[in-house]
Parts: structure tokens; sequence; C-alpha cells
């Protein structure tokens, strides 16, 4: 049955309390593109501040807290551990459920010094805890705590009423106070508090930041198109308060950039594998003698001169005017006024206003390949600020007619120009028709190897009409290819660019008059040479090569290597033809000695058999003659052809 409901006095928990922290404001929030958010907290003179922040910011703040201001000397964090509940009870003689359950306590801790009262015995009876037990009749039953008193008598106590019981042992008090701490603690779930300490003997000025996970703030255009291609730009930023505590009066700066960002698992525990070591118990140890070291233990403090090359110099006042900075890593925007926003609130800000070098155009841009299409609406951007524009999303309106269209901004660098397509231009058409060619321009010949040069061709024509009948101007991006040479044939001369990405384009501005057309043709041409071999040819293709020969001198070399070719191809053949003969002899000539090998010696067979072996024989020599000869030949024919092709 579980103990009435009573009040425990442990006024010593009061006592263990720490005292409030001062207060650090923030004073300054800067927000990353990257999703990142720099605090700086103005901390003034105080020496302890005590953060409250999310779990989930712990690491981050253990890997970038930086203390500035004058006379600061050192500092130092303090923290509790991933596991605080666990830490806290390690070394308490009870379980953490036993710090809210009286019963549980009780039981855990045997001899506990308590103090029993209730209204009729204000002064109560103090004593040893010997146990409870339950006392039940019929009424009900009834807990009642045994005590022993110091003077040995044993008295007991129904706890019924309004009883009060104060646990007398100061150890027990301390503990209970602790593990109610770290359960206070645990209770507040995601949330840590970061103990900042501060050392120096006139601390002034001092602030403290640091870099935690923000939400990415982002960036949306306003464009707005007037009379003579001009164009006023508005970017704002749209922000969130995702730190858990209201901005009041804070100094806020946006950061463009990309850097690089690492987390590490700083305030998780690192169990580091360590082999173990069988004991010999035969082997006898002397004992160990522990020797005082002379030194004395080093200062957790710092020391004047690593104190004074780690405190930073006090920040420099956060200015107040609309300045953008160009860094190496990123671009900054800082606010000319303090910005309100509550935690968890959003907000979209302007942070840059005014008119840029910025044209508003139709453009085509070819394909290389037929088609039929509209060009594109295009804003045109030239930044003419130090800082770079961050990537954003651009809703496109007119003067005269309101909304246009929306547009994917690119981030575009200090000086930098870039086209932000917005929409179709349906007052204009354009027939892109492509047509390819291969021509040779050149076949020479020479010490064995035909060189041919080729030119593949290609012409890209646009034809431009405007169906309703007004005049228009329109640009045309016609894409060049590395190795390939452009020319306009036909429309205005153009001018070459390079966008972002190292594309080449050919950029020509036609004129579209009203109930008419206009025309641009660029032809493309790519030189290039073929190299062959004139041995691993066939004669017939030598002579078409000659017939297509650029000079005399090339298609005599030509035909006198086809000339030769054909000598070494008969001269081939014919050897061709003594080796079939001398080999029909041979098997003849084996034919005839089996069968005279056959025949019995002396007879008429054998004698006849004897004359035609003999015959084949003179025959068989004459035909080995004849393919040597051969042979001879068509040795000096193909040397003949060598020597032409210079393979000698």
């Amino acid at each position: 049955m579980p103990l009435p409901r009573l009040a425990v006095s442990a006024l010593a928990l009061l006592a263990a309390e720490p005292a409030l922290a001062q207060e650090a404001p923030v004073r300054a929030v800067t927000l990353f593109e990257a999703g990142l958010a720099e605090i700086t907290r103005e901390t003034g003179a105080a020496r302890e501040i005590t953060l409250s922040v999310p779990l989930r910011d712990v690491n981050d703040i253990l890997k970038s807290l930086l203390v500035r201001g004058r006379g600061i000397e050192g500092a130092r964090l303090a923290l509790d551990g991933a596991t605080p509940v666990e830490d806290a009870f390690a070394s308490l003689p009870f379980p953490p459920a036993a710090a809210t359950n009286l019963e549980m306590l009780l039981e855990t801790v045997p001899g506990l010094r308590l103090r029993v009262s209730d209204r009729a015995y204000p002064q109560g009876q103090e004593g040893t805890l010997m146990g409870f037990m339950e006392d039940c009749d019929d009424q009900g039953c009834e807990t009642v705590l045994s005590l022993l008193g110091d003077d040995g008598v044993v008295t007991f106590h129904p706890l019924t009423g309004d009883y009060r019981i104060a646990i007398l042992d100061p150890e027990i008090v301390a503990a209970l106070g602790q593990g109610l701490r770290a359960l206070r603690s645990e209770a507040s779930g995601t949330v840590r508090e970061i103990a900042v300490e501060i050392e120096g003997e006139a601390v002034a000025d001092g602030a403290i930041s640091y870099v935690i996970a923000a939400p990415a703030w982002k960036t949306s255009y306003r464009a707005l198109t007037g009379e003579g291609g001009t164009v006023d730009l508005q970017a704002w930023a749209v922000i969130e308060n995702a730190t858990g505590e209201p901005w009041d009066d804070v100094a806020l700066t946006l950061s463009s950039g990309s850097p690089r960002t690492l987390t590490a698992d700083l305030h998780g525990r690192d169990w580091r594998y360590r082999e173990t070591v069988e004991t010999d118990e035969a082997v006898a140890f002397e004992p160990v003698t522990v020797v005082e070291p002379e030194a004395p233990r080093a200062s957790l403090g710092m020391g004047a001169d690593v104190a004074e090359s780690f405190a930073a110099p006090a920040p420099a006042p956060v200015t107040a005017s609309a300045a953008q900075e160009e860094g190496v890593l990123d671009s900054r925007f800082r606010f000319p006024d303090p910005v309100d926003l509550a935690a968890g609130e959003m907000a979209s800000l302007p942070f840059l206003t005014g008119s840029l070098d910025a044209r508003h155009l139709s453009l085509y841009e070819g394909r290389l390949q037929t088609r039929t299409g509209n060009p594109d609406l295009v804003l045109e951007v030239t930044n003419d600020l130090d800082v770079r524009l961050p990537a954003g999303i651009m809703t496109v309106s007119d003067e005269a007619g309101g909304y246009v269209g929306d547009a994917d901004f690119p981030l575009v660098g200090p000086g930098e120009t870039r086209a932000v397509p917005f929409g179709l231009d349906r007052s204009l058409r354009v027939e892109e028709t492509v047509g390819f060619a291969s021509r040779r321009t050149s076949v020479r010949a020479a010490e064995g190897v035909l060189r041919v040069t080729v030119e593949d061709v290609r012409d890209a024509t646009y034809a431009v009409t405007s169906p309703g009948g007004e005049a228009h101007g329109l640009v045309i991006d016609h894409p060049l290819t590395p190795d390939w040479t452009a020319t306009v044939v036909e429309g205005p001369k153009g001018i070459e660019r390079q966008d972002e990405a190292g594309r080449r384009f050919l950029r020509a501005t036609l004129t579209v008059p009203a109930q008419g057309a206009a025309r641009l043709v660029v032809r493309d041409v790519h030189p290039y040479e073929q190299v062959l071999v004139l041995g691993d040819l066939p004669e017939d293709e030598l002579l078409v090569w000659a017939a297509e020969a650029s000079d005399a001198a090339t298609r005599a070399y030509l035909e006198e290597a086809a000339a030769l070719m054909r000598a070494a191809s008969r001269s081939r053949d014919a050897l061709d033809d003594a080796e079939r003969a001398h080999a029909d002899l041979a098997d003849e000539q084996a034919r005839v000695r089996q069968n005279l090998g056959a025949v019995p010696s002396p007879s008429e067979a054998h004698d006849r058999y004897l004359a035609d072996l003999l015959a084949i024989e003179d025959r068989l020599a004459a035909a080995t003659d004849v393919r040597a000869a051969r042979r001879e030949d068509l040795a000096t024919a193909q040397a003949a052809l060598a020597a032409h092709l210079g393979e000698g």
C-alpha cells in the first residue's frame, strides 16, 4: 500500500541550487544560406553566464563558442553529460525512482534519521528508521512507521492525517537534492544548461558567440520593367527565428555563400576499445609506492601569455548602415535598423533596392536542330555591386501591365551578366533549320601516306516573323561548337560571348520589320584531316583517289603505286600457279613411286612405272626452277612497291 501524502522537509535543497546566471541577451545574428546562424550575446562584465539551449545545439556550441572582450584571461564551459540522470545516480545510495517515491526511498535506505510530527505533536519524535508495516483490522489498513529512539525505545507512528516527515541525514538530503535536480534537467527533455565561466580581473565589454544549425534564409526578387529596357530590382530575404527565444533589437546580417560546414559528436561519449591482459597468478607483485609530484597541478585557468593570445579583441560596434561586404567565401548584407522577431516567427525583409544595369529583351537560343518556336522574354542583369547577388526566385512585373511572370534568378557575381528568362514572347516566331554537308578540299599523297582534308559544313538558318505584324527586336544566340569556325552568311554580324558555364555562342541582334521577316544564316565549318596508309588500300581504291587528286604529282604518284601494286599482285598469282604445279607433280611422283613398289621386278609393269617416275622427276626439277623464278619475280615487284611507298 503506498504511503499517505506527506510533507517532506529538506531545506538544504534550496541551498544546493546555484544562483541564477546573469542574462546574456542576443545582440547580433548572422544567418547563412548554408543553414547556419551565428549568435552573438552581450555579457558585459559578467563572470558567469548560464545558457539554456536545445540539446540539438550542444555539439555546435562546444565546437564554435568564442569569448570576446577586454580583460579576459580565461574561460571554460560546464554542462551535464549526455546521460545526466545515469551519471548523477551512479554515486547516490538510491535509484532514480526512489527520489520521487517516499516508500521506495525508505525501503532503499534503511537506518535513516527522521523526525515524525503532526499537528497534535509538533515537536515530533526523532529516531532511526527501522521500517514500516501495514496494520489492518475490520476498519481497514494503515501504515505504521517504527523508529528507534536515542534512548533505545522503539515507537510506532501510524501515518494518518497531516503527518510530516523530516529527513535529518544531511548526506541523504544532499543526495536527494542532487537526484531531483538531475531529474528536473531530464524532464526538460531537449534542453541543456551550459555554464560559461569567464576569468579576469577587469572584464568589460564581454560577448560570446557561437554557430548553430538554423533554417537557411531564402531570397525572393521583385523586378519592375519599364520603358527603354530599364529594370528596378528589389531583393527580399525570407528569414525565420528558430533559436527558441525572441530577438529584440538584434543587429541582423545575411551571409550568401557556400562555406564548408561540419558537425561532430562532442557531447556524446566515445568509449575506446582496450585490450584485456590476462593476469599471471604465479607472478608476485611488489607493493606499489605512491610518490607525490613536486610540481603543483596545473590550473584549469590560463596563464597570462596563453590567455592574452586566446582572448579575441572586443568586437567592433555593429554598424547601422545598409552596407554590403564581399568576403572570400561569402557576401554579407547588414540591415541598417535592429530587427525584432519573436521565437518561431518568420519575416520577409528587403535587403537590396534600386536600379541595376539591366534590360529586358526577346532572346532565342539556337539548338542546332530543325524546329519552330518562340523566343524567351529575358531580363539581362549586370551586377554592378561589389557583392554577389544570391540565387532565388524572381517575380517580374511591368509598369503598364502588372504581373508578367516568374524567373529562377541565378547567383550573379560582381561585374557578371546573367540572362534570366521569365516567359515566352509569342509576338515573334522563329523557324530554325539546319543543313549538313561534307566535302573534300584536298587529296595529297607522298611517302606511302594519303592525306585527305575534309570540311564538315553546317548551315543554321533562323527565319523570324511577327505574326501580329508589329516591328520587334530579337537577340539570337547561336551556339558555337569547339573546333568549328562560325561565319555569318546572311544577316547582322554577331559578337562571340561566353556564359557562366563556359558555353560559347555567337550573339546577333535582328530587327524584325512590321509585316515582314528577318533572317540570320550562320555557317559552321569543321576542317579535319584523314590519314590513310597506301599499303593498306586495294589497287582499285588507289585509282579512285588518284582521280580526286589535288595535283598532277599526287595523281602520278597514286597511279604508279597502283601499277606497282598490280604488278606485285600478278607476280603473286604467277607464284601461286607455280606452287600448285609443283605440288601436283610432287603428288604424282609419290603415287608412281608407291605403284612401283607394289609390282614385281622384273616385270613389264615395273619397267613402265620406272620410266614414268624418271620422266616425272625431270618435270619436277623444271617446276622447281620455275617456282624459284616466280619467287624472285615477286620479291622484285614487292621491293619496287615498297621503295615507291617509302617502306624500304
